[in-house]
């Protein structure tokens, strides 16, 4: 629920299947794409599709995105401006499995199905598609939420994803005190690095440097051990808790 008057004390909640789904956005439309999440109360809404109109037109503001992400006002005309022409043609991918579970199935959503931008008067509106309905709305379970100003401070795609990854294996960490195994692949889609990367690159350019900025600017301690198939890295042990230390000072 969003209790704050401001649009950065809103809260972001989506389910983990979306959390932890390829999202394949820029920085400033993950961060305008959060911003009309956070507009949604996550606890509204019924089943049945009839009442779903607080997902459609909803406005974020130059002065509210300004604020929140700490950029100029004039800039945030222009990088709303950009990325709401960007995002009508955006998608997040899901995956699951064959019946066999031997195959990997992908769907790909795309995010939005109007954008508008009102030139001169300093708003946007975005009204997500259907298929983003259900990551939205009436989560009881296996969702994740945090706080919209604790990711607005982070300055790259890959901290944001980390962030929001880590978040969404929060619990199972804090209740099982035990680390969740992450594959190469699943990483690599969540974070969405090049193909040509290989796991020194996704280690030293989007893992390592994400959870040294998490730590510097959240309250949330990640760390990992890889694991190994033959010689070659095939994914990490990854353990997230909350540097309760840290929030005292918030």
């Amino acid at each position: 629920m969003n209790t704050g008057t401001e649009l950065a004390d809103y809260n972001v909640s989506m389910s983990n299947k979306l959390v932890r789904a390829s999202h394949a956005l820029k920085l400033v439309e993950k961060r305008l794409i959060a911003a009309a999440i956070a507009k949604v109360d996550s606890r509204k809404g019924q089943a049945v599709h009839a009442h779903l109109s607080q997902f459609q037109k909803l406005r974020i503001t130059a002065q509210e995105f300004a604020e929140t992400f700490g950029i100029d006002e004039r800039n945030a005309y222009k990088e709303l401006k950009a990325a709401t022409d960007d995002l009508f043609n955006r998608y997040f991918t899901l995956t699951d499995y064959s019946k066999s579970k031997k195959h990997e199935r992908y769907t790909k959503y795309r995010w939005i199905d109007a954008a508008k931008y009102a030139e001169g008067e300093g708003f946007v509106e975005l009204s997500f598609t259907a298929h983003v309905y259900p990551h939205l709305h009436m989560l009881k379970r296996e969702y994740t939420t945090y706080r919209l100003k604790n990711a607005a401070a982070l300055r790259s795609t890959y901290s944001w994803r980390m962030y929001e990854l880590a978040k969404s294996w929060l619990e199972h960490c804090t209740k099982t005190n035990k680390a969740v195994q992450l594959t190469l692949e699943q990483l690599r889609d969540t974070l969405e690095t090049p193909d040509s990367y290989k796991w020194k690159d996704v280690r030293v350019r989007a893992i390592d440097p994400a959870i040294k900025e998490i730590a510097a600017k959240d309250n949330l301690i990640i760390t990992y051990q890889t694991y190994k198939k033959g010689r070659a890295v095939a994914g990490i042990n990854m353990f997230v808790k909350e540097d309760e230390q840290q929030d005292l000072f918030k």
